[in-house]
């Protein structure tokens, strides 16, 4: 199983590269989800940890979160390897100065991915990562080499909604987290087309913790627009720092590399079930919200050589 060998922590040296170039391979790392397995015992996580080289300075950081796909793809060896997606985004990452935790929910608790499971059975639920989240952000905060008031979030389809889940400062978990740390959190999130829904029909009793930005495909046929601009305008109505961003001609997973649109018949919790969802990149979008992703965190967690106070 992937979960097993995740399991192993494997020490991988870091080359020495400098900014704008990425290192050679992650550093495979493990802790304590706040979440609670059936004995009652911490969820013990994996993840992969990538480091710009060492600067003697704290380190801004990003927390990525993985889709219902999961985090990595199999090999013809049988080794896990990042998605292409997952893989572009933390070099690029890293390339701008920030060091990049990817946690993985999925392997850790017996399951590669839960796209095509009904939604009954997608029992590793946003509600349950968000606990993972917060369990790698205090590991994270714990580095000496992170700047534990300069991280961010950032997440993809359901690690999306999970960025959303986490975000929100009314949730009881997540403001007991703050309140335990005297408010210090994610200084912004970015949220790559979740599913808004139940944010939608619960905006009045959201707040989010820190700016937070939703950037979806107008054609995303899975999770679809419109409930997040729903739920973006009643933010903005309340003076609530949320943005939202409608890529035209875009769909489902439209930063992945390259420009091929395909439509999963496996997947049943789409707009039409029963038809299938489209998912595919598009460069112009992509291009767009990755310029945007840049300027936000720069803006609002710094970057290699600048600190936003």
């Amino acid at each position: 199983m992937g979960g097993q060998r995740c399991g192993l922590l494997l020490a991988i040296a870091l080359c020495a590269a400098g900014v704008g170039a990425a290192p050679t391979a992650p550093v495979r790392v493990s802790f304590d989800s706040l979440a609670r397995d059936p004995a009652g015992r911490p969820v013990r996580l994996t993840a992969l940890l990538y480091a710009p080289e060492p600067s003697g300075a704290p380190r801004p950081a990003v927390i990525a979160l993985h889709g219902c796909g999961g985090l990595y793809v199999d090999t013809p060896a049988g080794a896990d390897a990042l998605t292409a997606r997952h893989r572009a985004m933390a070099e690029m990452l890293v390339g701008e100065g920030y060091a990049v935790l990817l946690p993985d929910s999925f392997g850790p608790r017996g399951r590669r991915e839960q796209c095509a499971l009904p939604a009954r059975d997608q029992r590793i639920t946003p509600a349950v990562r968000r606990l993972d989240v917060l369990g790698a952000l205090a590991w994270l905060r714990g580095r000496a080499d992170v700047a534990g008031d300069r991280i961010a979030l950032v997440g993809w389809s359901h690690g999306g909604s999970t960025t959303l889940a986490a975000m929100n400062a009314q949730d009881r978990v997540v403001a007991a987290f703050r309140d335990a740390r005297e408010g210090a959190y994610f200084a912004t999130a970015i949220a790559f087309y979740p599913g808004c829904s139940v944010y939608a029909r619960a905006r009045q009793t959201y707040t989010p913790a820190a700016p937070l930005a939703i950037m979806i495909g107008a054609s995303d046929n899975w999770t679809p627009p419109a409930p997040c601009a729903v739920f973006a305008e009643a933010m903005v109505e309340r003076g609530l720092p949320v943005s939202l961003r409608i890529y035209e001609g875009a769909v489902h997973g439209f930063d992945a590399p390259g420009a091929r649109v395909v439509v999963r018949r496996d997947v049943t919790t789409g707009v039409y079930p029963g038809l299938g969802v489209s998912i595919g990149g598009n460069p112009a979008a992509r291009a767009d919200a990755y310029a945007r992703l840049k300027a936000i965190l720069r803006e609002r967690i710094g970057g290699a050589d600048r600190d936003p106070r």
